[in-house]
């Protein structure tokens, strides 16, 4: 049986809600502000805050939130107003959709962001790229297309882009190394 779990605030210094170690939900959670995820969701996560997910987090679930920051584990897809942060611990099989992205662990899926997208030294990110700028970490591994300029709306293909299949530390020496032409 699927229900819808809201998570209202108690009061106005309560802004956010919790879902503990040891708690399963399955179903749509609705935060009407912040959500802490450290037990497990499979289903819907909606919060008009932030959502955060330590390591112990374990999430089966879209998340839509103003800013997102994992350490956990999620399958579904991220969509933020702001930005997503996955720090090295984290994996995410899903895309990921806000303005800044900073990635740290790993990502299967494709990223869009409006702004600038970051890679850190122990990511590893197996899906396109859309960002208007790209930083990519020595040691990251990046396997896909990088789209650089005009965020690509969801589901419409391009042919632009580089396909790329070498670790990032390659791509940067090669576009450092490269100069424009005189033409």
């Amino acid at each position: 049986m699927r229900q819808e779990v809201r998570m209202d605030r108690t009061d106005e210094r309560s802004e956010v809600s919790v879902v503990g170690r040891g708690t399963r939900i399955e179903g749509t959670v609705v935060a009407a502000g912040s959500l802490r995820v450290e037990g497990e969701v499979k289903g819907k996560i909606t919060a008009e805050g932030d959502v955060s997910l330590p390591p112990q987090g374990r999430v089966e679930a879209n998340i839509r939130a103003t800013s997102i920051t994992l350490a956990g584990q999620v399958r579904g897809d991220l969509t933020a107003k702001g930005d997503v942060s996955l720090s090295a611990d984290s994996r995410l099989d899903g895309n990921i959709r806000a303005h800044n992205v900073e990635v740290g662990g790993v990502v299967k899926g494709n990223i869009a962001g409006k702004g600038k997208v970051g890679l850190g030294p122990r990511a590893r990110v197996e899906g396109d790229i859309t960002s208007k700028a790209l930083a990519i970490a020595e040691g990251a591994v990046f396997i896909g297309r990088s789209i650089m300029g005009e965020e690509t709306p969801q589901g419409e293909e391009t042919t632009q882009g580089k396909e790329t299949a070498q670790p990032a530390a390659q791509i940067a020496t090669a576009a450092s190394t490269s100069r424009p032409s005189g033409s």
